[in-house]
Parts: structure tokens; sequence; C-alpha cells
């Protein structure tokens, strides 16, 4: 049996387990549904998009906040403990957003602690795991482990537009706490876990665990290189995700057909995050990234000028998705392959909480540059610009480095 079947064999549980419970974790949750909250809250409160957009900042800053702590207690003490523990945390944060009042502090308290005490449903704690059970295919397996957060984001807009109908909008919050409940404590308990859990994974793990330190890690310009990259691309991946269902809908189109456009985003995140795990196995990940991050740019052109034409709108939502489901892939395999697998939760929780800053900053950017100027076309054509120089960051990142190089 080759190398990349025998990973397979042994970790496919480790694979189903992170893609479901990434799936329902706090970025797609909080962040993939917040587009579909807009208008409801707007109509409740007389808040204006960039306040309820704003709402992202919040979730961001609790992420960033946290982010590479809990990825240091995962390397501690294990992935495992740190994903039930905020899976529960998950839950009653989102439940508690069915209380929150007209003062849009509550708001955006809530959505902070969703960062700050959630985080370890992130990638952070599943692609650590899956480092360690994957090395031959570790390309494809962290987009095959991450796939999920894809498939859940394309259901969400048309889930909470239908929820909101029937049970109102704070019903829907409660709706999407059931998730991590129904959903992602069971399959963490039934198939998570570490490789240092498993007897004949565990050799493997510990010949391929090499790595530098956090405190190394900052002070190489690599790492800064690529946290912009990712940071400045999650601007715009956030900005457009968020705001692409009122973006769409003001142009006349059926808010149930934009939900199902929208919905395109995290579809096609699923399927970036294969095919740039397949390619980054076999290509230079320095060139899969510019490409990935590169095409994007012009889909922030094409839907500046699409107005209501559905298809080149599709055409748009979809390239866009290709670059949010490839940067989260191509982050979390440049964190091992440029700086190792030994500190990996630290280093990966500190690049994702930056990236996840960025996804923040987006959703009100945008929805400020609405209030301002009555569209997002200005906001579209930064975002032209900023993908461009993203692709420019990590296409120069150069090679990875040799495991025997010294710390």
């Amino acid at each position: 049996m080759s190398d990349k079947r025998e990973e397979f064999a042994r970790g496919w549980p480790v694979l189903v387990a992170s893609a479901l419970g990434s799936g329902v974790g706090v970025a797609p949750l909080a962040f993939y549904s917040l587009g579909a909250f807009i208008k409801p809250l707007t109509q409740e409160f007389g808040w204006s998009r960039a306040q309820v957009t704003g709402a992202s900042l919040a979730l961001g800053l609790g992420m960033l906040a946290t982010g590479s702590l809990v990825g240091g207690f995962a390397d501690r003490f294990g992935a495992r403990r740190v994903v039930l523990f905020s899976q529960l945390i998950l839950a009653a944060v989102l439940s508690s957003l069915a209380l929150i009042t007209s003062n849009v502090w509550s708001f955006y308290l809530a959505y902070f602690a969703l960062g700050a005490l959630a985080a370890g449903t992130l990638p952070i704690t599943w692609s650590r795991a899956v480092t360690g059970w994957f090395v031959h295919a570790r390309g494809l397996a962290l987009g095959l482990s991450l796939v999920g957060t894809g498939i859940v984001g394309s259901l969400l807009p048309s889930l909470v537009t239908w929820l909101s109908n029937w049970v109102g909008w704070r019903g829907a919050y409660v709706g999407l706490a059931a998730l991590p409940i129904l959903v992602g404590m069971p399959i963490t308990l039934l198939w998570f876990r570490e490789p240092e859990d498993n007897a004949r994974q565990r050799a493997t793990v510990s010949n391929a665990s090499w790595g530098f330190t956090l405190r190394q890690v900052i002070a190489r310009w690599r790492f800064w290189q690529m946290a912009c990259a990712f940071l400045i691309a999650a601007i715009v991946i956030g900005g457009i995700n968020v705001n692409a269902l009122p973006l769409l809908s003001d142009r006349g189109i059926d808010r149930g057909v934009a939900a199902a456009i929208v919905g395109l985003i995290g579809a096609t995140v699923a399927i970036a995050r294969l095919i740039s795990g397949y390619l980054l196995d076999r290509f230079s990940g320095s060139r899969v990234a510019f490409v990935m991050l590169g095409v994007p740019a012009g889909a922030c052109l094409i839907l500046s000028a699409a107005g209501a034409n559905l298809p080149l709108c599709a055409l748009a939502i979809i390239l866009i998705g290709f670059a949010a489901g490839a940067e989260h892939d191509i982050a979390a395999y440049f964190a091992a392959r440029y700086f190792g697998r030994r500190h990996y939760g630290a280093i990966y929780g500190l690049m994702y909480s930056l990236y996840t800053f960025g996804s923040g900053v987006g959703p009100p950017l945008a929805g400020a540059v609405y209030d301002k100027t009555g569209n997002y076309q200005a906001a579209l054509y930064a975002g032209a610009v900023l993908f461009s120089l993203a692709a420019v960051f990590v296409g120069t990142l150069g090679a990875y480095p040799r495991t025997d190089e010294p710390l």
C-alpha cells in the first residue's frame, strides 16, 4: 500500500470528524450567517448596515485575542479536549444572541464572546490533528478536513432566511445553536483523535515533528509576508461574503434567489479546498497560492459591472468562493511546511487570528462604503487591488525550508 493510501486508510475517521466538526464551528455559523441577519436587524432596531456588519469585527477581535492561546492549549493538552469545551460555549453564546436588545453593544459583546470563547472550534484545532495523521497527502487531507465549512456555509444563508421567516431572527439564532450540540459534539467524541493517541501513528508523528517556536517564527520575514497576504485577502473575502446578499437584493434580485447565489460561496469553498489541497501536494505552494488569490481580483471587477445579471453575479461569487476556500487550506499547509508541526497550534493560531481579524474588518468597511455612497462599487474596486497585492505576497515566498534546518 502506498504511503498516501495508508495515511487515508488510517486517518479517515479524523477527516470526517474534522469536516463535520469544523462545519458547525464558530467560523461558518457566526460569519456565513451574518449577511442573512442584516435586513432583519436593521428593520428591528434601525441599525445601519455598517453597525450590523460591525459584529464581524467584534468576532474577529475575539478570535485575535485568543486564537494563538487556544492553539497553544491544543499543543499542550490535545485538540480534542479544547474542541469539546469550545463546542459547549459556542452553543451557549449563539443562544444568547436571541436575547440582545436595541443596544448595539450587546450585539457586539456576544460576537466578541463567540470569537474569544469558541475559538477551539476553528480550523486551528482540527488541522493540528490532521497534519499529524497526514504527511505525504497533507494538502489534500487538509482540504478534505475543512470541506465542511464550505458545505455548511453554502446552506446557511438560505437556512437563516427560512428560519427567520418561520420563527423570527431570534429563533434563527437558537436554531444555529443546536448544530454544535447535535452534530459537532457526537462526531468529535466518536471519531476525532490526536495522532499521538494511536500507537502505530505515534512513531511517525515523533519522527516528522520538527518546528520553530512561536517566538522564532514572529522574528522571520516569511511569517509576516504570508500573514499580510492572508490578512488583506480576508478583508476582501469577508467584506463581500457578508454584504453579498444585501448587495444583490439591492439590485432588484429576489431575496431568495440572492440567498441561493450567495450560498455558492460556501459550495465553492468546499470545492476549492479539494483543488488547492491536491495542487499543493504536487506543485510549488507559492505558485498555487498566487493563482488562487490572483484570479478573484477579476471577480471583483465582474461583480462591480454585473448589475442584476444572474450568471455574471454567480460567476463572480464562485471565483471569490475559490479564494475563500483556498486561503484556509493554503494557510494551514504553509504553517506546517514553512514552520513545522511542533508548535503548529500556536503558530497557525496566530496566523488564523490575523486572518479572522481581516474577515472582521472587511464587512463594516464595505457597509460604511454603502452607507456613504449608496452602493458597493468603491469597495469592489478596492477589493480587486487588495487581491492582486495578496497574490504577489504569497507568490514570492520562496522554497520550503529543510526539516533539518537549524532552529
